[in-house]
C-alpha cells in the first residue's frame, strides 16, 4: 500500500506526531507499504498517481481541497487528519483570524473526505463528519526503570514549576496562587515557562524563566534534564480546549515528572485525582494548595507519578497509534484499478512551475532570514 502524506509542513511538531512517526513505523512493519511525506504545496499530480490513499493534514485551503478532487478523479482514497477543533477556535489564539477565514475551506475539505481521523473520540463526536475514527495521540519518552519520582526528596524542598504551550492559555487563577508563592521566600523554585504560556504568565504578574518552542524531542529532551519539577496544565473551559489531546499528561509523564492539571477535559479524560496526577478547579486557591501540598508531601506525589507512568506507557504509547492507524488504512485498502491521470499535460506543465517558483521563493525567504541572523549576531 502506497500513502501519500500532505501536511503544510512536513517538518512541524504536529505532523511528526500525527503522521510522520507512526506511518513510518507503519511502513517499516508492513512489506510493501511505502510512506512519501509532502508539502501542500509541493504536492503533485505523480504524487498523487503513485498512492493508494493521500492522508492530508488540516487542509484548509482551495489548494487542499483541489488535492482531495485530484485524489478522487485518479480513483484513490482520502483521509482528512485533524487533531483540533479549529471549527471553534477561540478569539485569543494566535491563529484564530487567519483560522476563521479558512472554515469554509475546512468544510469542504472535511465532507470530501472519505473518512476523517481525530486525535480524540470527543473532537469526532464534536466535529461529527459522515465518518470519522480515532487516532490518538501518545506519549513520547521511555518511562525510567528506577520509577523515581522527579519531586523533591525532602517535603517542603521549592520544586521548578513548569508551564509549556504551543498557543495562549488562560493563566488568570493559576497565576494568582503564583503570585502568592512568590511572595513566599524559598517557597518555589524558578516558574519555567515554554512558549505563549510565558507571555500569559507575564502579562498576569508572575516572574517566568522563559524559553522559547522548540522541536519535541528538545522539549522532551529538556524534561529529562530536569531535576526537581512540577509540571502545571491550565486549560480552558471553551469546546475547543475540551477537543483537545492530552498530549502533554502523556509526556510529562513517561519523563516522570508529577502533573497537575485542570480538572477539565481532556485531562479529566484519561488522569485521575490521586492516583495518577493531581486534578485541580480553577481557583487561585486550589491552585495554591495543590501546589503546596506537592511540595510538603513528596512521597506521596512519588507514588503519583509512579502510577502515571505505568498507565501511560499501558495506554497511550505509539504502538497504540500505529495499530488504530493500521486498522483504519486496513478498512479503506489499496486501489482496485490502475491509478487514473489527476491532471491534463497543461495542468502538469502549470504546476511544475508554480511548484519550482514556490520552492525558489522559500529558498530566498530562508537566505535572507539567515544573512538577518548573522547581522545580529
Amino acid at each position: 500500500m502506497k500513502l501519500l502524506g500532505a501536511a503544510a509542513d512536513v517538518n512541524s511538531v504536529l505532523t511528526t506526531i500525527r503522521i510522520g512517526r507512526p506511518l513510518s513505523q507503519l511502513t517499516a512493519q508492513r512489506p510493501g507499504w511505502e510512506l512519501r511525506l509532502r508539502s501542500l504545496h509541493d504536492c503533485s499530480a505523480t504524487d498523487l498517481e503513485w498512492a493508494d490513499i493521500l492522508i492530508l493534514q488540516r487542509g484548509l485551503t482551495r489548494r487542499a481541497w483541489r488535492l482531495i478532487r485530484a485524489m478522487h478523479a485518479s480513483g484513490g482514497r482520502v483521509v482528512y487528519e485533524i487533531d483540533d477543533l479549529l471549527s471553534e477556535m477561540p478569539p485569543s489564539l494566535i491563529h484564530h483570524q487567519a483560522v476563521q477565514r479558512r472554515l469554509p475551506w475546512l468544510r469542504r475539505c472535511i465532507a470530501a473526505a472519505d473518512i476523517v481521523s481525530v486525535s480524540t473520540a470527543r473532537l469526532g463526536r464534536t466535529l461529527a463528519p459522515p465518518r470519522w475514527v480515532e487516532i490518538p495521540n501518545y506519549g513520547d519518552a521511555a518511562p525510567q526503570a528506577s520509577g523515581a519520582s522527579r519531586s523533591a526528596d525532602v517535603a517542603g524542598t521549592p520544586m521548578t514549576l513548569l508551564f509549556a504551550s504551543s498557543d495562549r492559555v488562560p493563566v488568570l487563577q493559576v497565576a494568582l496562587a503564583l503570585q502568592e508563592l512568590q511572595a513566599l521566600p524559598g517557597r518555589i523554585g524558578p516558574v519555567l515557562a515554554v512558549g505563549p504560556v510565558a507571555d500569559d504568565l507575564v502579562a498576569a504578574g508572575v516572574a517566568v524563566r522563559r524559553l522559547p518552542q522548540m522541536a519535541r524531542v528538545d522539549f522532551l529532551d529538556l524534561l529529562r534534564s530536569l531535576g526537581s519539577v512540577l509540571a502545571v496544565i491550565p486549560i480552558g473551559s471553551t469546546s475547543f480546549d475540551a477537543c483537545k489531546s492530552a498530549i502533554k499528561f502523556f509526556d510529562y509523564a513517561l519523563a516522570e515528572i508529577p502533573v497537575i492539571c485542570s480538572n477539565r477535559p481532556p485531562y479529566s479524560d484519561v488522569a485521575h485525582d490521586g492516583v495518577d496526577a493531581v486534578l485541580v478547579e480553577d481557583r487561585a486557591e486550589t491552585w495554591q494548595a495543590a501546589i503546596e501540598t506537592a511540595i510538603d508531601e513528596p512521597v506521596r506525589i512519588a507514588a503519583l507519578v509512579a502510577a502515571a507512568a505505568l498507565a501511560v506507557a499501558a495506554r497511550h504509547s505509539l504502538d497504540q497509534t500505529v495499530l488504530a492507524w493500521s486498522a483504519v488504512l486496513d478498512e479503506i485498502g489499496p486501489r482496485t484499478a490502475a491509478a487514473q491521470a489527476a491532471a491534463n499535460p497543461w495542468q502538469r506543465a502549470i504546476e511544475a512551475a508554480a511548484i519550482w517558483l514556490r520552492r525558489f521563493n522559500r529558498n530566498r525567504l530562508a537566505r535572507r532570514a539567515a544573512k538577518r541572523s548573522l547581522k545580529d549576531r
